[in-house]
C-alpha cells in the first residue's frame, strides 16, 4: 500500500459475473475519455482491451453492484474484496486513484465521486454522497514542521485503515487518518489532517486546529501520499500483465506480479511452493505459513486477503483462528513476523513498515509474538506486539512495541510507546 520515505509524518451484488476458466466474455461497455464501465467485459482488465500501462484492474473477488453505474479511469486499482454498490445512485474512481481491500463504497443520494489521485487504504468506508478529492486548494500550505510554504500541484487525498466517510466532502491534499470519521455534511478543507480516531461532525471542527480534531498537512504527509500512488499504479498494470498471460494467475493463492519493489512469487505453506487459483481467498506472493494447506483452509474464514505483493517476506506462524474480512500488507522492503497461536479478529488489520525514532523509518518492523489476540476491527501498524497481549476492538497500535501481556482497551489509538494514547470517538 505505501512506499516508505525517511521521513514520517506522524498521526496517518454482482461478485465476479464472468466463469474465469471458460472465459466468457460479453462486448465491454466502454466510456469516452479512457474511463470504462466495469462490467462483464470487463473484468477484471478495465477496459478490456487498454494497453496495461494504462488499463485499471479489478481483483476478481471485488463485488461489483450495477457496475453500468460506475465508473473507472485509467490506473485504477481495486484490490481484493473491495465492495462497490451503485444499486441506488452512481460511483466514479478517476484516473491513478486505488480501491485497497475490504474498502467499501456504497453510494446514495447524488452518489460518491472519487477524484484523480485517491488513496482509499485498507478497510476504508465511503458512503452517502460524497466528493473525495474532487475539489479544493493546491496551496500555498503552511508545513507546521518547518514553518515553510509549500505547494502540491499534482495533489492526492488519503483516507487511512478503517476510516469512514459518511456524507461528508473530502477536499484534495488531506489526510483522514486510520479510525476517523467525517460525518454527513461536513467539507474537510485542503491542507487539513484529521488525526487517527477523531469524529469529525461539522465543518468548523474539520477546519479550525482548536478544535483538536485536525492538523496543518505536512511535506512528509504529500512525498507520503506520491510514494502510496506510484505503488497501486505498479499493481494496477503488474495485476493486468498477470492476467493477460492467463487469467488464473490472479485467484486464490497466487503469485505477486514482479514490480521495480516486489519480486513475485508463490506462497508457500505447509513447506512448499503452492499455487491454487481456485482457493476462497486471496494469499499473494512470498508468505512462509508454518500449516499445511488442509489445517490451514481449517483456520481461515472467508474474504481474507493476505498480500505479500509490496513488502515481503511474511513468516506466520501456527494460527488459532482467522475470522472473516482479514489483511496482511506491508511497505516495501519491509516485512512481517507473525507467532504461534494468534487469533485474528474480523477485519483486523496487520500492516508491516519500520517504526519512526526521531523521525526516521528505521526502528523495529511489524511483528506480533505467541498467543496475542487480535480484536474486530483492530489496526497493528509500525509496531511489534509481545507475546500473550490482547488487542481491543476498533483499537490501533502504532509505532509501538507492546511488552508481552499487555491489554489494549476496546477504542483506543495507542501510539508512539504510549506517549499518545487516545480514545476512537465513535
Amino acid at each position: 500500500m505505501f512506499k516508505p520515505r525517511t521521513i514520517f509524518s506522524a498521526l496517518t451484488a454482482i461478485i465476479l459475473a464472468f466463469a474465469i476458466s471458460t472465459q466468457i466474455y460479453i462486448q465491454p461497455a466502454v466510456a469516452a475519455g479512457g474511463t470504462c464501465n466495469p462490467t462483464v467485459g470487463n473484468l477484471p482488465i478495465c477496459p478490456s482491451t487498454a494497453p496495461s500501462e494504462s488499463a485499471s484492474f479489478v481483483d476478481p473477488t471485488a463485488t461489483i453492484t450495477n457496475p453500468t453505474n460506475i465508473t473507472l479511469g485509467e490506473k485504477v486499482y481495486v484490490a481484493p474484496f473491495a465492495q462497490l454498490d451503485a444499486t441506488n445512485a452512481p460511483i466514479s474512481i478517476a484516473a491513478d486513484s486505488n480501491a485497497q481491500d475490504q474498502v467499501k463504497i456504497t453510494a446514495s443520494g447524488t452518489g460518491v465521486q472519487i477524484g484523480e489521485r485517491v488513496i482509499m487504504a485498507h478497510m476504508a468506508v465511503v458512503k452517502g454522497a460524497a466528493k473525495i478529492g474532487t475539489q479544493g486548494s493546491t496551496g500555498p500550505f503552511t508545513d507546521p514542521v518547518s514553518n515553510t510554504q509549500f505547494s502540491n500541484t499534482v495533489p492526492e487525498t488519503f483516507l487511512a485503515f478503517n476510516c469512514e466517510i459518511d456524507g461528508a466532502t473530502i477536499e484534495k491534499n488531506t489526510v483522514v487518518n486510520f479510525l476517523a470519521r467525517v460525518g454527513p455534511g461536513v467539507t474537510l478543507p485542503a491542507g487539513k489532517v484529521v488525526l487517527p480516531g477523531k469524529n469529525v461532525t461539522t465543518t468548523l471542527q474539520a477546519s479550525s486546529g482548536t478544535s483538536g480534531k485536525v492538523v496543518n498537512l505536512t511535506q512528509a504527509d504529500v512525498a507520503l501520499m506520491e510514494g502510496i500512488i506510484e505503488v497501486n499504479e505498479a499493481f494496477a498494470k503488474g495485476y493486468t500483465d498477470l492476467a493477460r498471460a492467463d487469467l488464473t494467475n490472479v485467484t486464490g493463492i497466487n503469485y505477486a506480479p514482479v514490480t521495480f519493489f516486489n519480486s513475485g512469487g508463490l506462497p508457500q505453506i505447509g513447506g512448499s511452493p503452492t499455487r491454487d487459483p481456485n482457493y476462497r481467498n486471496r494469499i499473494i506472493g512470498n508468505l512462509t505459513f508454518q500449516d499445511s494447506l488442509p489445517t490451514l483452509t481449517n483456520k481461515l474464514a472467508n474474504r481474507i486477503s493476505l498480500r505479500a505483493d509490496e513488502g515481503e517476506p511474511f513468516n506466520v506462524g501456527s494460527i488459532t483462528g482467522m475470522a472473516n474480512d482479514v489483511v496482511f500488507h506491508a511497505l516495501e522492503t519491509t516485512s512481517l513476523t507473525l507467532g504461534n497461536g494468534v487469533g485474528y479478529g474480523p477485519r483486523a488489520l496487520v500492516h508491516g513498515g519500520r517504526q519512526v525514532v526521531d523521525g526516521v523509518a528505521d526502528g523495529p518492523e511489524t511483528s506480533i509474538g505467541d498467543a496475542v489476540g487480535l480484536g474486530p476491527n483492530s489496526v497493528i501498524f509500525r509496531a511489534s506486539i509481545g507475546n500473550r497481549s490482547a488487542i481491543g476492538q476498533r483499537s490501533a497500535v502504532f509505532n509501538s512495541t507492546v511488552v508481552p501481556r499487555t491489554h489494549i482497551r476496546s477504542r483506543t489509538i495507542y501510539a508512539d510507546n504510549g506517549s499518545i494514547i487516545l480514545p476512537v470517538e465513535w
